[in-house]
């Protein structure tokens, strides 16, 4: 399954990702965004892009590697941990710090944006998109097998304990990790619409984190696909979520040491 990356695109544009910044992301996955942030730095930019799946990072690499992005390093590590991956790094050597959905996951997002703080330069941004599923879904025509996907997904993610409303503390994760926020955007999911997976392809792709978490077997999955399929009109808007992207600053007092 391929999807466009121009929302993202465009929100990290608009946060002040430009072309030449030496950029840390956190929690990379397959490199979708790591790609993303290779083509809005450029040549004359860097990504160190972070994750704690080896398998994961070798599917990164090999999409880069295969699309000729050459300014773009991996490197395995928790995010839950203190940042033993920079301790060879130089202090103050990024300019941007971001991700995205990737502080839902984290146990305690702003302790881990703290410890980052000396590898980032005075004034240097700090930019995230995030989720949020507490206020969804929407829709005005009965839509029930959608209902019950996206009832399946938040089951799911609270099974595996992730802040299912990040999107809404991202500015509260900015001050208490000491920098000081700016702005935030939001925005609706519609289903079928824009550059996000269609509800039945997220299904197909998260089956195996379905099962896992005990929330519902795959051929439970495969049969409500079918029946989202079947219940979908192209003149019904369903909304399945939110995004948010928030911005915030080092502070220009702030010393080396985390």
């Amino acid at each position: 399954m391929i999807r466009s990356n121009s929302t993202t695109e465009r929100l990290f544009r608009a946060a002040g990702i430009s072309e030449g910044m030496t950029v840390l992301e956190l929690g990379c996955g397959p490199g979708e965004v790591s790609e993303l942030l290779s083509e809005i730095v450029g040549s004359n930019g860097s990504v160190l892009a972070v994750d704690r799946s080896k398998e994961m990072l070798s599917s990164a690499k090999r999409k880069l590697e295969s699309a000729g992005k050459k300014n773009v390093r991996f490197v395995c590590a928790d995010l839950n941990n203190a940042p033993e991956y920079l301790e060879n790094v130089e202090r103050s050597s990024f300019d941007v710090v971001t991700g995205r959905r990737v502080l839902m996951y984290v146990t305690i997002p702003e302790q881990v944006l703290a410890s980052l703080l000396p590898w980032l330069r005075k004034g240097g941004l700090v930019v995230f998109e995030e989720a949020d599923s507490t206020l969804c879904p929407g829709h005005v025509t009965p839509m029930p097998a959608h209902e019950r996907g996206i009832s399946l997904l938040d089951k799911m993610l609270g099974e595996e304990g992730v802040d299912r409303s990040m999107g809404f503390h991202l500015p509260a994760t900015f001050a208490a990790a000491g920098l000081r926020f700016e702005r935030i955007w939001a925005e609706a999911v519609i289903d079928g619409q824009g550059d996000q997976y269609s509800l039945s392809e997220l299904l197909q792709v998260l089956k195996p984190r379905f099962e896992s978490s005990a929330v519902a077997t795959a051929s439970e999955i495969d049969s409500l696909i079918a029946q989202i399929e079947m219940e979908r009109e192209p003149t019904a808007v369903f909304v399945s979520g939110m995004r948010f992207c928030a911005k915030a600053r080092k502070r220009q007092d702030s010393g080396s040491n985390p």
